[in-house]
C-alpha cells in the first residue's frame, strides 16, 4: 500500500465518522438556527480540522510501507485524533441548548452547562429534572412568587444568571402561549428593522401558508446571538428567522 492509498483510506473512515456526528449536531443537538445562534460552525472548524484534514495528513507524512514502528504510530495517530473528537463532541455536548424558555416578553435560550447541578435538584416537575439530549425543548420560566427566591434571583442577575437558568421555574409551554401572543409584535416593524431580508419574511409567510396580519415576531436569545421567532395568534411557535428583533 502506498502512502497515498493509506491516507486515502483514513480520510475516507475520518469522512464517515465526521458526517455522522455532524448529523448529530445539525438535526439533535443544534436543529435549525440554533447551529449558528450557538456556535456551531467552531464545532464545524474542530472536526474538519482536526479529524478529517489533520489525521491522514500525517498518515500521509508518516506512512512508508515496511517502516519498522509503523503499526505503533499509525496506533497513536489514531488514539489522538479520536481523543481530540471525544473533546469536541464533549464539548458540543456540554453546549448544547437544552431549553427554550419564554421569559416575560421573550424567548431565551439555555445551554447544558448554562444549569447548575445545585437548581435541577430543586427541581419538583419530573419532566424539568434531567436536560434533554433530543434537542432543545419548549417551555415557559415564571417568575419565583416566593421573597427569598426572588431576591437570590434577582442578585444573580449581575452574573448574568436570569429565569431560564432556574429549571425548578419552568411550566409548560401552553401555559404562557397566550403571553407569548399578547407580546407578539408585528411584521411590519420586523420589516422596517430588516430592510433587507423582506423577501426571506416573505418566503418564510409562504411556506407556512400564513399571511402577515396572522403572525407576530418576538426575539429569542443565546449567549451569541438574538434572532426572530414567528408565532401566531395562539403563540404557537410556526419557525426562527436569523433576523434582528430590535
Amino acid at each position: 500500500m502506498t502512502r497515498w492509498q493509506a491516507a486515502g483510506i483514513h480520510l475516507g473512515i475520518s469522512a464517515i465518522v465526521a458526517t455522522l456526528i455532524m448529523g448529530v449536531l445539525l438535526f439533535v443537538w443544534y436543529p435549525s438556527v440554533y447551529f449558528t445562534a450557538m456556535g456551531g460552525q467552531q464545532l464545524v472548524y474542530l472536526l474538519v480540522g482536526v479529524d478529517v484534514v489533520l489525521g491522514p495528513l500525517i498518515t500521509l507524512i508518516i506512512y512508508r510501507h515496511g517502516k519498522k514502528g509503523l503499526k505503533t504510530d499509525l496506533a497513536i495517530i489514531g488514539m489522538l485524533q479520536a481523543a481530540a473528537l471525544a473533546y469536541g463532541v464533549s464539548i458540543a455536548g456540554q453546549a448544547r441548548p437544552v431549553y427554550t424558555a419564554f421569559v416575560v416578553d421573550r424567548f431565551e435560550v439555555a445551554a447544558a452547562n448554562d444549569i447548575d447541578e445545585e437548581e435541577l435538584e430543586k427541581v419538583k416537575n419530573p419532566e424539568y429534572k434531567v436536560l434533554p439530549w433530543t434537542g432543545p425543548r419548549l417551555v415557559g420560566a415564571l417568575k419565583p412568587t416566593d421573597p427569598d427566591e426572588q431576591f437570590r434571583i434577582m442578585s444573580a442577575f449581575a452574573l448574568g444568571k436570569d429565569l431560564q437558568h432556574y429549571p425548578q421555574l419552568y411550566v409548560p409551554y401552553t401555559q404562557v402561549a397566550a403571553d407569548v401572543a399578547a407580546h407578539a409584535q408585528p411584521l411590519s416593524t420586523l420589516r422596517r428593522l430588516n430592510p433587507d431580508r423582506g423577501a426571506e419574511i416573505d418566503a418564510f409567510l409562504r411556506k407556512n401558508q400564513v399571511t402577515e396580519p396572522d403572525v407576530g415576531f418576538l426575539p429569542i436569545k443565546t449567549r451569541r446571538a438574538a434572532y426572530t421567532v414567528i408565532v401566531n395568534k395562539k403563540g404557537d411557535i410556526l419557525g426562527m428567522l436569523e433576523t434582528t428583533p430590535w
